[in-house]
C-alpha cells in the first residue's frame, strides 16, 4: 500500500508540473529605422500580457521616441541623443491574423483613435489609412483641431518568443503627430513599401522586433491543488507509521 501511495504521488507531482498559466507579460522593442535623422532612430519599448490560449494580447503599453528631437552629436548618458519619448498607455485595437499567424496589437498616446486626417475614407489611424491620407493628421486643416496621437503598432507570433518573418516585419508600423504636425500638416509615420505601399513620411520603415519573457510561468490554481494533493499523499504514510 505505502508504494503505491508514493506511485500515486508522484504522478499528482509530475502531472501538476506542465499545467502553467496561459497569461504571461512580454518585454518588447521596435525598432525604426530613420535615414533623415541618423543617429536616432524611432524607437518603442514596451510590455504586454500574451494568453497562449486565446492568442490575445493585453496591456500593451511603452514610450515612442520622437527621432527629430534630441542632440545627434550627443549620444547622451542612456545611449537615445535626448530624444523625446512619448507615453503610449492605451491599447485599443488588436485582431488576430491567421495568414501571418500571430496577433496584431496597438496602443496609442490618447484614450482614442484619432491619428490621421478622414477627409479621404479610412478609419482614421491603421497605417493604410495613414498612407493613403499622406500622413496628414486628424483635424486638417486647423491645427488646433489636431489631438497630437501617437501610436505603435506590434506583431505578436503564435510563439512570442519567435523571430519575425521579413512578411510580419513589414506590417509593424507608428505614427506620431505631435501637436500642430512635427512636419507641418504631415505626422511622422514609418511602414514599409511591401507592407502598406509606401515608406514613411520620413523614408522611416521597420527593421527589427524584439520580445523578451519578462516574468517566469506562474502555476495555475489547479496546479497548486495536485501539488497539495501529492504531498499529502506523500505524507500520509508517515503519519500511520506506528511510533
Amino acid at each position: 500500500m505505502k508504494s503505491l501511495l508514493v506511485a500515486l504521488s508522484a504522478v499528482g507531482l509530475l502531472g501538476a508540473m506542465p499545467a502553467l498559466a496561459h497569461t504571461e507579460t512580454y518585454n518588447i522593442t521596435l525598432t525604426f529605422f530613420e535615414p533623415d535623422t541618423q543617429p536616432r532612430d524611432t524607437i518603442f519599448k514596451g510590455s504586454f500580457e500574451y494568453d497562449s490560449h486565446s492568442k490575445t494580447v493585453s496591456g500593451l503599453a511603452g514610450m515612442l521616441s520622437e527621432s527629430m528631437t534630441g542632440d545627434p552629436f550627443n549620444a547622451s548618458p542612456l545611449g537615445d541623443y535626448g530624444m523625446t519619448w512619448l507615453t503610449l498607455g492605451h491599447q485599443l485595437v488588436s485582431w488576430y491574423d491567421a495568414s501571418l499567424g500571430g496577433t496584431f496589437a496597438a496602443t496609442f498616446r490618447n484614450a482614442n483613435t484619432n491619428t490621421f486626417t478622414t477627409m479621404f475614407g479610412g478609419d482614421g489611424w491603421s497605417p493604410q489609412a495613414g498612407v493613403d491620407a499622406g500622413g496628414v493628421y486628424f483635424g486638417f486643416p486647423r491645427p488646433a483641431n489636431n489631438p497630437g496621437n501617437a501610436y505603435a503598432l506590434i506583431f505578436v507570433p503564435d510563439n512570442p518568443l519567435a523571430a519575425l518573418t521579413q512578411a510580419q516585419i513589414d506590417k509593424l508600423a507608428y505614427a506620431d503627430c505631435a501637436p500642430g504636425g512635427m512636419m507641418g500638416a504631415v505626422c511622422m509615420t514609418g511602414t514599409t513599401i511591401a507592407g502598406y505601399g509606401a515608406i514613411g513620411t520620413m523614408s522611416g520603415f521597420p527593421v527589427s522586433q524584439v520580445i523578451t519573457l519578462a516574468t517566469a510561468p506562474v502555476p495555475e490554481p489547479e496546479t497548486w491543488a495536485m501539488l497539495l494533493a501529492g504531498l499529502g499523499l506523500v505524507g500520509w504514510p508517515a503519519r500511520r507509521r506506528p511510533v
